[in-house]
């Protein structure tokens, strides 16, 4: 028998860098390492194979037995309608993934059969009850959790390797903390569950093979077991010493790595360049409310220059909307990314998803919104569906399209770039980074091209100016002007993103944000200050 799994195309977000993909040659940014596992948990006799919509065209034509389509939130419109077609076809479809995991009842009646839960848990007995003619509408994992040393190595075989900028593995499921908007916590549980470290040197080497140059570990903490990631990174040092640096390493991680100085050695002695950090708010009040406690304890911003310093950048995930953001927290917000010094952010506004502990509080207070799920982006969007409690939706919407507009002009990226780069520290000896090779090199004469062949002399000067800041502040390495070229190539596929979606950057002002605040009096503890809109 034949099953054909399918990863439906993605809409536009701040994730899908498509202006990116003129410099790199790719097409899109993360390989599907959902689609992997579950063909890796394909039984033998079964004929596997993957179409990733957002590199390659789907075969509707297709002789497989069995339809199977992954989804997010954003793809779900899409995958109906390749169910739909499918189904015109009369092939039989199931659907499964992240959004059927979260909400299946997203899926009632949309195709055959429905997946809920962990794949390893429950893909095999439903092929094999569809083997027999048996195959239930529903299949919900239990609540017990997978053992991941159980979890097979994914079937990246079965894809286009070179399409894609970065390959996605997982060494853990579950996070120990508890923020009232995370859907992980929902889906994976609190108590990471984590794979040996043979099986995940396993996999990172199977990756080398299939051609990566980047690997991302897709868990929600990659330091959630900190006795674990200590053993894993020092068995990732001597994989990366003993194979001459094959490949560089990215993960998402809370700030507490910070106060790690041991793990942060390891992360740079195993060639990772940049870690993806929720910092959500530079707003102690909005961090406890949300239960993010782990960002109250010590300095954001000593922690992050802390990290910087072992040529790691930090990509950060921001949200406005809490229930403690006024109609300042837009400027106070764009303030803080500037002195953070961290060029990419996902900032975006608080979406309550289903099943959260938001969602619960949302619903119980009667200010949830009948809002389409599918209709929903998230990261680098203005959507929310609920009632703020300080400001207006649409006061809302206005103060982040100018954040976000203003966090991506030429001069205000430039700023945290040079803020970033700068504290770039020769604490070790530099080795030897994984993309220096022939198709760098093509990357960097496209990106040179792009911003100095031009008649766009604002785009030249930023360029120019950028590059000389960067050179003129803090110590020499290869690895902080490979960041530099990193970033400023990257950062034509934010600007892309957006111009398309919010406005050109440079059509506002940062110094003049849709909300200021005015003093009654010039002792402002004497007497409440007053907000008004920016005229």
């Amino acid at each position: 028998m034949k099953v054909y799994l399918i990863n439906p195309l993605f809409p536009p977000t701040i994730w899908s860098f498509e202006g990116l993909h003129p410099f790199t040659g790719t097409r899109f940014l993360i390989t599907p390492l959902g689609l992997a596992t579950v063909a890796a948990l394909t039984p033998p006799h079964w004929e596997v194979a993957i179409a990733d919509e957002n590199v390659e065209e789907i075969d509707f034509e297709t002789d497989a037995d069995l339809i199977g389509i992954t989804a997010f939130n954003v793809q779900y419109q899409r995958a109906l309608e390749i169910a739909a077609e499918f189904k015109r076809r009369g092939k039989p479809v199931v659907f499964g993934g992240p959004y059927c995991s979260l909400f299946p009842e997203a899926f009632e009646g949309k195709g055959d059969y429905r997946v809920s839960g962990e794949a390893e848990q429950i893909w095999p007995q439903f092929l094999q009850d569809f083997e027999c003619g048996r195959a239930c509408e529903l299949y919900v994992a239990n609540e017990k959790k997978i053992n991941l040393e159980t979890s097979p190595l994914p079937r990246y075989d079965l894809i286009r390797g070179e399409r894609y900028n970065v390959f996605c593995l997982q060494t853990s499921r579950g996070c120990p903390f508890q923020c009232e908007f995370c859907d992980i916590i929902v889906m994976d549980g609190r108590v990471p569950r984590i794979k040996t470290v043979e099986q995940v040197l396993a996999e990172v080497d199977y990756c080398v093979k299939q051609g990566a140059h980047y690997v991302l570990f897709g868990d929600a903490n990659f330091i959630g077991n900190m006795p674990f990631a200590r053993k894993l990174l020092t068995a990732l040092v001597e994989y990366s010493q003993k194979n001459d640096y094959p490949v560089e390493f990215c993960c998402e991680l809370t700030i507490n790595v910070a106060h790690n100085p041991d793990l942060l050695e390891l992360l740079q002695a195993a060639n990772f360049y940049s870690v993806f950090i929720g910092i959500e708010s530079p707003r102690y009040e909005s961090l406890v409310e949300t239960k993010k406690l782990q960002n109250t304890r010590r300095s954001t911003v000593e922690d992050i220059a802390r990290i910087h310093s072992y040529h790691i950048s930090v990509m950060a995930g921001m949200i406005v909307g809490f229930d403690s953001d006024d109609r300042l927290i837009f400027k106070e917000q764009f303030d803080f990314l500037q002195e953070l010094g961290i060029p990419f952010t996902t900032c975006g506004t608080l979406m309550a998803l289903p099943n959260t502990p938001l969602l619960k509080r949302m619903a119980a207070e009667g200010r949830l919104l009948d809002v389409e799920w599918s209709s929903i982006n998230g990261h680098g969007a203005a959507d929310c569906n609920f009632t703020p409690k300080q400001m207006t939706l649409e006061e809302l919407r206005t103060g982040y399209n100018w954040l976000i507009r203003s966090l991506y002009r030429y001069n205000t990226f430039s700023d945290r770039l040079v803020t970033l780069l700068s504290r770039f520290q020769n604490r070790n000896r530099e080795h030897k980074r994984a993309n220096l090779d022939a198709k760098f090199a093509m990357l960097l004469v496209k990106v040179l091209a792009y911003y100095l062949l031009t008649f766009d002399f604002e785009r030249m000067g930023f360029f120019i100016r950028s590059l000389w800041r960067v050179a003129t502040n803090g110590p020499f390495s290869v690895g902080k002007w490979l960041e530099f070229f990193r970033w400023i190539a990257t950062h034509r596929a934010f600007r892309k993103y957006v111009t398309e979606i919010h406005g050109v950057p440079e059509g506002v002002d940062p110094e003049s944000p849709p909300f200021v605040v005015l003093s009654r009096e010039k002792n402002a503890a004497a007497e409440p200050a007053v907000v008004l809109e920016a005229v």
